[in-house]
């Protein structure tokens, strides 16, 4: 066992042993401590329930509470975390086992397991009954009365109640709030910035997912059908442990492969040239988030079936390269973040689909309508994980958005503040800006994981209803340029970085470019 004092916050407690390694959540409980800059009071989070579909008896797919987990390394549901800040304890409390159920359904913990599994002081069941704890029947839980004596002390209790379940010990908990956005703007400044185990995990998550997109390379020459393509990448993923997903796969070909979100997964390829296959799987409840684009070339496999498509990756290609190469402490990301949609801008009018005084192009923002979206956003507990964010304000309230998530995109709707430097775009499409206001919330600091995917796409419905026939753009877009573009699609690469003390590491190791052809060539030469 090594202790690691908890002074340091990029330091954790990590015991090993029968082949064990716990999850850091007592060092996680001192870092939000030290941020609420509390001598006193009780931190209570609540797990995400099992709940039943409505109107059946099936259950829904269990997904921690990633701010519970932040804080147990736990991840059966129906359980609280409560840390003691003076006493500096960590209490697991556990739903009692109902042996009606154990033969349908198996169990969760014992104490005595959840002792062994997790880093943590002490275990206790919820409730002291003999039976299941019921609401409105007047049985008194110790985890209630724990809640109830802290109350009765006038000491804070620090909870989320938007997260706490349906219960008394809930209503208890909802009684007695008053320090959640200190709370979650706490956890959130922790969790930025990851530690030796977190970033473990998630390049364990990479290592995985890397697996199942060569899995996809290597059958990509045969098949026929996106559906093949999800099936191939989970395949590996449920054979490695790893059968939750950071969000659904991604696998869009031809004209799919422009819809950013595309989910469907189930159109032949046809005479499509380009896949984008966007999937990460998640590993101990952390993300990874990675995209490949991939040549469907049927008679060719591993070559480019049209030079349009080459030429479309190649920038990408090259402005992933150079936004990656600035990844670096100290680095602002909207800096980043613009120049590459500079250099989108530059691809395009060298490739003559844009046209006119590259300026006056960049003005108007036409060059939006082929990279619709921000550079990249914070990777964790969530694919899209929790941002730096402003303290709370003076009347409790947090300055961002609901759980603090906010994608670090550059772009900004016509509702949003005036960027000089980022003309309007439309509402529909919901950009979400960067603070003007508080832009040092944009820089980057050793142990961020950001991802970084650049693309350039060529999405009818977008072009049609928003660029070719407005008078503001139509203008810089050469439209028989574009008519042989088109059927590329959209080209998106992405990487999961990690901000170091001297620069980056790329944790994601899925091939792709000269690497990606090989691999699809040497596997359609040997079959």
């Amino acid at each position: 066992m090594s202790i690691n004092m908890p002074d340091n916050p990029a330091m954790h407690i990590s015991v090993k042993g029968h082949g064990l390694d716990k999850y850091p959540a007592k060092s996680h409980a001192r870092r939000v401590t030290e941020k609420l800059e509390a001598a006193e009071g009780l931190l209570v989070l609540a797990a995400t329930p099992s709940i039943l579909y409505p109107n059946s008896d099936q259950p829904q797919p269990f997904r921690q509470d990633r701010y519970f987990y932040y804080l147990s390394g736990c991840n059966e549901p129906g359980c609280y975390v409560a840390y003691d800040i003076h006493q500096d304890k960590l209490v697991l409390w556990l739903p009692e086992i109902d042996k009606r159920k154990v033969v349908w359904s198996g169990r969760g913990s014992t104490v005595k397991e959840a002792l062994e599994k997790y880093d943590i002081d002490d275990a206790k069941y919820i409730s002291s009954s003999d039976g299941p704890f019921e609401r409105g029947m007047g049985r008194r839980t110790t985890l209630e009365e724990a809640v109830q004596q802290t109350i009765s002390l006038g000491i804070s209790i620090y909870s989320l109640p938007d997260s706490l379940p349906d219960s008394l010990i809930g209503d208890w908990l909802y009684i007695a709030r008053g320090g959640e956005s200190q709370l979650q703007y706490a956890l959130n400044c922790c969790r930025v910035i990851k530690d030796e185990h977190e970033i473990n995990l998630i390049r364990r998550a990479n290592e995985i997912t890397a697996e199942a997109h060569k899995a996809v390379l290597c059958g990509i020459h045969h098949f026929t059908n996106e559906a093949d393509v999800e099936a191939a990448y989970m395949g590996v993923c449920i054979a490695r442990h790893a059968r939750e997903q950071a969000y659904s796969p991604i696998a869009g070909s031809g004209s799919n492969a422009s819809e950013l979100h595309y989910v469907k997964n189930e159109d032949d390829f046809g005479h499509s040239q380009m896949m984008v296959l966007d999937a990460g799987c998640e590993y101990s409840c952390y993300a990874s988030d990675v995209t490949r684009s991939i040549p469907l070339n049927r008679r060719r496999p591993g070559t480019w079936p049209s030079e349009e498509a080459k030429n479309v990756y190649k920038i990408v290609e090259k402005v992933q390269e150079a936004c990656i190469a600035e990844m670096r402490p100290g680095k602002s990301f909207i800096e980043i973040t613009k120049l590459s949609f500079d250099m989108v801008l530059d691809g395009l009018l060298e490739l003559g689909v844009l046209k006119g005084e590259r300026e006056e192009v960049k003005e108007a923002g036409t060059h939006y309508g082929f990279f619709p979206h921000g550079l990249g956003h914070h990777l964790g507990l969530e694919v899209h994980d929790v941002a730096p964010q402003a303290p709370p304000k003076s009347d409790g309230q947090t300055r961002c958005g609901r759980n603090g998530q906010r994608e670090e995109q550059c772009g900004h709707t016509s509702g949003s503040r005036n960027h000089s430097h980022l003309p309007a775009l439309p509402a529909s499409f919901g950009f979400a800006a960067a603070d003007a206001h508080h832009p040092d919330y944009s820089v980057l600091q050793s142990g961020m994981v950001v991802t970084v995917e650049p693309g350039v796409y060529f999405n009818a419905y977008l072009l049609d209803n928003f660029f070719l026939h407005s008078d503001k753009h139509t203008r810089f877009i050469n439209k028989e340029v574009l008519k042989r573009y088109m059927p590329v699609g959209g080209v998106r690469i992405e990487d999961d970085i990690l901000v170091t003390k001297k620069g980056y590491e790329n944790l994601t190791n899925a091939a792709k470019g000269d690497e990606m052809l090989k691999i699809i060539r040497e596997s359609a030469a040997g079959s």
